[in-house]
């Protein structure tokens, strides 16, 4: 199967069980229309639905072991292989940096209600700020916020929470 046949089949069995989730990472920029080739699926999972969405999961294909990094503080993660395509549930998303800890507030009205669920693009210009080596995609999003209107109350939802001073700065651009 291809990777957006497993989405489909992911995001079916997901909707039908009431689980609220989006869909992020590398494939919420190529929803966007971004230069970049999707190679999983991540999917952010409300922390209510995390264990029954684990078991479903879990139930569509293989489990695979996590390996422990201090980057990240998620309360739920984990990894699995559903015919041939890797998909990381996360769920309490939670990022160390130098500054504390950003806490990712999983919101269902900043995902997409029409079409697939895809998380809000915003979500992920934070996000990816806090993860080494994600530069190129910062900077790819911020060349779509040049050309569409930003979803100013996310950001500054988000840019209320704990983060580095120097992302900050870089959310203000958006907001001034």
């Amino acid at each position: 199967m291809s990777l957006e046949q497993v989405l489909e089949k992911v995001v079916a069995c997901l909707q039908q069980e009431q689980i609220q989730f989006g869909i992020g990472g590398s494939l919420l920029l190529h929803h966007h229309g971004l230069p970049v080739t999707p190679r999983d699926i991540d999917l952010v999972v409300a922390l209510a639905d995390a264990e029954r969405a684990v078991l479903l999961l879990s139930e569509m294909g293989t489990v695979l072991e996590q390996d422990e990094t201090s980057l990240y503080a998620t309360e739920v993660f984990q990894e699995f292989i559903i015919e041939g395509i890797d998909i990381d549930l996360m769920s309490g998303l939670q990022v160390r940096h130098d500054e504390g800890v950003f806490i990712y507030p999983f919101a269902e009205q900043s995902i997409d209600s029409v079409g697939p669920p895809f998380m809000a693009l915003v979500d992920w210009y934070v996000i990816y700020q806090l993860i080494p080596g994600r530069e190129q995609k910062v900077t790819m999003i911020e060349d779509v916020f040049t050309k569409q209107e930003v979803d100013r109350e996310r950001l500054e939802q988000l840019r209320s929470l704990v983060l580095p001073q120097v992302v900050r700065n870089r959310i203000d651009q958006w907001l001034n």
